[in-house]
Parts: C-alpha cells; sequence; structure tokens
C-alpha cells in the first residue's frame, strides 16, 4: 500500500497545531497508546494516538472537524447546498513535556 501524496496546492499555516510535529526528530518511540478521546455528547467520535518517548515527553493526536459547522447548516435548511468540499477534518497535536 502506498503514502497518501501532499496536496502541493494547499499549505500549512503557522498556527497550526501539526507543525508542532516537527519537533519529534530525532526522539526515540517508547511505547504508543491508542483509543478513543472523551468527548461530550455534542462533539463526534474521536480517534487518538499517544506517543510516549524514552525522554518522558508525549504527543497526543487527536482528529478534529467542522462537523459542527456542518450541522449548524443543515438545521438552517441549507444542507442541500453542502459539498463534500464543505466537510473539513485535521489533526491537534498536544504535547506534554
Amino acid at each position: 500500500m502506498s503514502l497518501p501524496v501532499f496536496n502541493s496546492e494547499m499549505y500549512i499555516k503557522p498556527n497550526y497545531s501539526i507543525n508542532q510535529a516537527t519537533e519529534m526528530v530525532g526522539k526515540t518511540i517508547d511505547s504508543v497508546k491508542i483509543g478513543f478521546q472523551e468527548v461530550s455528547s455534542k462533539v463526534h467520535q474521536t480517534e487518538m494516538l499517544v506517543i510516549v518517548f524514552t525522554d518522558g515527553t508525549q504527543l497526543a493526536i487527536s482528529t478534529g472537524s467542522n462537523v459542527g459547522n456542518v450541522m449548524s447548516k443543515i438545521e438552517r435548511d441549507k444542507g442541500k447546498a453542502l459539498k463534500a468540499g464543505d466537510f473539513h477534518v485535521d489533526l491537534d497535536l498536544t504535547w506534554q513535556r
């Protein structure tokens, strides 16, 4: 199976948490934990993983989306105008140092 390909027409902005991933360079992984994030009933199911490094730092990676915005459009009877491109999913990175 081949890896997904980066979209060269889209750019990661400096404020995106995915930029923190570069802090993993040179670290050694001790363990990886996987599961689902505890969320309120108003939020979609969220997969997550925590990478534990040998220096004691940990990186949590979870998913986020704009599903709340999409639901709002549906509730205002604008659902028929929705396109696949209106849905967004992102990765949320959180470090514990």
